[in-house]
């Protein structure tokens, strides 16, 4: 019991401050876009990265324009944020193999390697275009409609193993 204590990945609520301000390009898409909730994810204690939801209404919808703001605490090199986003997709059963291939070869457009500090913004526009910044320049766009709800169900799917992180994200 313990040891799975020891080994598990928690998210917290993020402190307090206000959410970093998104990429002007993502605004211009999404006017009225507002933070909806923030985690920070940790392992054994380390923090991995702070995550921030980002909507336009009330309510968080696949439908509308969305991002999530990422702010990791650590350096790591694309080809494992890319590996585990894919893991967590498959563990999910979001996609058949094929469609899971297809994906990471999206996603290795979409995610560059990353710093401490750094600001990565993926966003779900309202044209079915998933489009990703790193500190404030652009990185990718995908056109495919299927991806950015697979990408996104790695912190909101209802049965995601990042519980705590989705709730801080969702604010339930």
């Amino acid at each position: 019991m313990l040891l799975v204590l020891i080994s598990a990945t928690f998210a917290i609520a993020a402190p307090s401050g206000g959410a970093r301000p998104l990429p002007p390009q993502v605004i211009s898409k999404a006017p009225g876009m507002h933070p909806l909730g923030k985690g920070r994810q940790t392992w054994w204690g380390i923090r991995m990265y702070d995550a921030t939801l980002w909507i336009v209404g009330p309510q968080w919808s696949a439908t509308v324009p969305h991002a999530l703001d990422i702010e990791p605490g650590r350096d790591v090199a694309a080809d494992i944020l890319v590996k585990s986003a894919i893991a967590e997709m498959r563990d999910l059963k979001v996609g058949d193999a094929r469609q899971l291939g297809i994906w990471q070869a999206e996603l290795t457009k979409l995610i560059p390697n990353v710093r401490q500090g750094d600001q990565i913004v993926i966003f779900c526009s309202d044209t079915n275009r998933t489009l990703s910044y790193l500190n404030n320049s652009s990185v990718a766009a995908v056109d495919d409609p299927s991806f950015c709800p697979a990408i996104m169900s790695v912190w909101l799917h209802p049965q995601t193993k990042h519980q705590a992180m989705r709730k801080s994200l969702l604010r339930n």
